[in-house]
């Protein structure tokens, strides 16, 4: 059963000692209406100094909760928030510490939130009169404080007496913002709650989801949706709720209301919680104006959680020399796999560097490793690259068979904002699934939950890597992926020693050759930022600067050679060209009907056409499907290759489609 405080606030049974007599108070006067208005949605949020070049004093690792200083800003702001009768903010001092500094009780600070004070019962300490007693301020385990005097008198005297000898009511000695649930002010009191979970440590939004952070394997930190319980448990844990209980005409402590945390969490966007745009493992370059933050905790200015050993990147001058000595030592670090050609060596410098600053991107392609047999340093080589994303192992996964699969399996890996994705021992060449087309072209991919109606955002902020014998991209993905290939000059590669040891070298100097990745990258920025006349790379403009343009400036072949390769060599581009070819040699230029094309192959399954059909992703098993041939020729429609583009033409009939040269 829960007794009541003396305000009638009610209380639970394990706090029941702190409990005094109910005394019945007024009910309360009407209230003049609340002006929605006043509420400051621009609140400042959390945030770290960030964006600083410098070495921290302290090489303390951080990790949630986040840092005192962040901690500290969002408390300062609570002031700033006005939701008059719902709200009422934390005490900006704390109650008991100024009643004992005024009965001249109070000695000092002893440890983090725990003081030395004279026990107000110093008489009875009988041959002792030089006992310190010590005062805890509230604690979530420790709603109302602690005291403690070692005296004779230890067992008779607590926080209750403590409070009852200051004159102070317990609910005012737990220190805790109070939100009330006045009735028609939803609106108020939902941003009263986001106000507070705003307050608790580890709470953001991302892309419109409320997420936590969390630690994960190897000392990592990843993200998780805050569910509807987690949120509960973090407004119970920073606030007080009241509710207006008609019986005692008082109000009456509760529990946070299950529909006001759902409407929460549902919320089609949020106003005070900090935004989370992603996670960096190292120093990174700060979106918009490339500035290196080197500060860890949350960067407010780039949405950046920032979760490394600041001390321990040594980063020399930008200069030329020294961008050259950071190259000389990354190439040492790869110098025993065996490449095809100094393109793809260049290609894998491009990787390491990628890996190191994929969260100052807001894009990059993916890199495939690939060889011709077993057991050439395909699985080794993407292990260090992997290392330059993070200490913690990446999310290891197969490469989906399907598109329906590949939906559920990214979407629930990018909800963890993870460092990096690896498809090792790749079965399959790299599928175009639709996800994983967007994850590599988009800033973000929205997809249904697994086993729920409700559809989510997830941010695409992940270093992407595969390997395989002898895969690569096809279609859509040619333009999308990097291939790096190592040709081993042996029969039984896996036979290969790597006396370096390339991985264990580069763990054991990990912030090292972080310093020299971003060294390489400070240096060509210094310079001018000077870019090489190269073909330009699509979506990855922002990739090319950051990863490819540096190692131009330092002399090496273009990194994105395979990828250009893949462009002009694209089969999927060839069986288009074919079947246009064919298509205007049956047709001319005459409008045709899908279900004409299909009847004119089935007729003669032994011609051209046909055969340039079949070459074409719009068969099931043995036949042409017409919906998939409707699809492709839609996806395709004002396309040139080869001199002639497909046309759609509006017909009395039904749509038809044409094949026109162009010149």
């Amino acid at each position: 059963m829960d007794l009541p405080f003396p305000n009638g606030t009610a209380v639970p049974d394990e706090q029941a000692e702190l409990t005094a007599p109910q005394t019945e108070t007024p009910a309360p006067a009407p209230r003049a209406l609340v002006d929605v208005s006043a509420i400051d949605i621009d609140w400042p949020k959390k945030g770290g100094k960030g964006g600083e070049v410098v070495t921290p004093q302290s090489a303390t690792p951080p990790s949630p909760p986040l840092p005192a200083p962040v901690r500290a800003e969002a408390q300062a702001s609570a002031a700033s928030f006005v939701a008059d009768g719902v709200f009422t903010p934390k005490p900006q001092t704390n109650l008991v510490i100024a009643r004992l500094r005024e009965q001249g009780w109070y000695r000092g600070l002893i440890g983090p939130g725990k003081h030395a004070v004279e026990c107000p019962w110093a008489p009875d300490h009988q041959g002792q009169p030089d006992l310190v007693a010590t005062y805890t301020e509230p604690t979530l385990n420790l709603p109302y404080g602690h005291f403690e005097c070692v005296g004779e008198h230890a067992a008779d005297v607590g926080v209750r007496a403590l409070l009852d000898r200051l004159d102070i009511e317990p609910q005012r000695a737990r220190g805790k913002p109070v939100v009330r649930l006045e009735a028609g002010e939803q609106n108020l009191i939902l941003a009263a709650a986001e106000h507070v979970l705003s307050t608790c440590e580890n709470f953001y939004q991302a892309k419109g989801n409320i997420v936590r952070l969390r630690g994960a394997a190897g000392g990592d930190v990843a993200t998780e949706l805050a569910s509807e319980q987690v949120v509960a448990v973090a407004l119970s844990g920073g606030s007080d709720w009241e509710k207006y209980d008609g019986r005692s005409k008082t109000w009456v402590r509760c529990d946070p209301p299950a529909r006001v945390c759902q409407m929460l969490v549902r919320a089609s966007g949020y106003g005070s919680l900090p935004v989370l745009n992603g996670i960096a493992r190292q120093p990174f370059f700060r979106k918009g104006d490339n500035v290196l933050v080197t500060q860890p905790g949350y960067d407010r200015a780039s949405g950046i959680y920032a979760h490394f050993k600041a001390g321990d990147y040594r980063l020399p001058e930008p200069t030329r020399v020294a961008a050259e000595a950071a190259l000389d030592r990354l190439s040492a670090l790869i110098g025993e796999f065996h490449f095809a050609g100094e393109p793809d060596r260049s290609a894998l410098l491009c990787a390491l560097l990628t890996a190191t600053v994929r969260p100052s991107l807001a894009l990059a392609p993916a890199f495939n490793i690939t060889a011709a047999s077993p057991g050439s340093g395909k699985s080794y080589a993407t292990r260090l690259a992997l290392a330059f994303a993070s200490t913690s192992d990446p999310l290891n996964m197969s490469y989906p068979a399907r598109s329906e699969e590949a939906s559920k399996a990214m979407l629930a890996a990018l909800l963890q904002a993870p460092a990096a994705i690896a498809f090792d021992d790749m079965q399959t060449d790299w599928l175009p699934h639709g996800v994983i087309n967007r994850m590599l072209t988009s800033e973000t991919i929205s997809e249904r939950i697994l086993g729920s109606s409700r559809v989510v955002m997830a941010s695409t902020n992940c270093f992407i890597i595969g390997s395989g014998n002898n895969v690569g991209p096809v279609r859509d993905m040619c333009r999308r992926v990097v291939s790096i290939r190592l040709a081993p000059p042996s029969s039984s590669p896996a036979t290969l020693v790597y006396k370096g040891r390339p991985v264990e070298t580069m763990l054991a100097n990990r912030e090292s050759y972080i310093a020299d990745a971003l060294t390489i990258i400070r240096a060509w920025q210094a310079a001018g930022a000077p870019k090489a006349d190269v073909p330009p790379i699509g979506s990855f403009g922002e990739w090319s600067d950051l990863c490819r343009q540096p190692l131009l400036w330092m002399g090496l072949p273009d990194p994105a050679s395979s990828l250009l390769e893949q462009l002009r060599n694209d089969p999927e581009a060839a069986s288009l060209a074919a079947f246009m070819e064919a298509w205007s040699y049956e047709f001319g230029e005459r409008p045709v009907q899908v279900r004409k094309l299909v009847q004119t192959i089935e007729l003669h399954p032994d011609q051209a056409l046909a055969e340039a059909v079949y070459d074409l992703p719009v068969m099931d098993r043995n036949s042409v499907n017409p919906s998939k041939l409707g699809w492709y020729l839609k996806k395709n429609a004002e396309r040139i290759v080869d001199g002639h583009v497909i046309r759609q033409v509006i017909t009395p009939e039904r749509r038809a489609w044409t094949v026109a040269k162009v010149t």
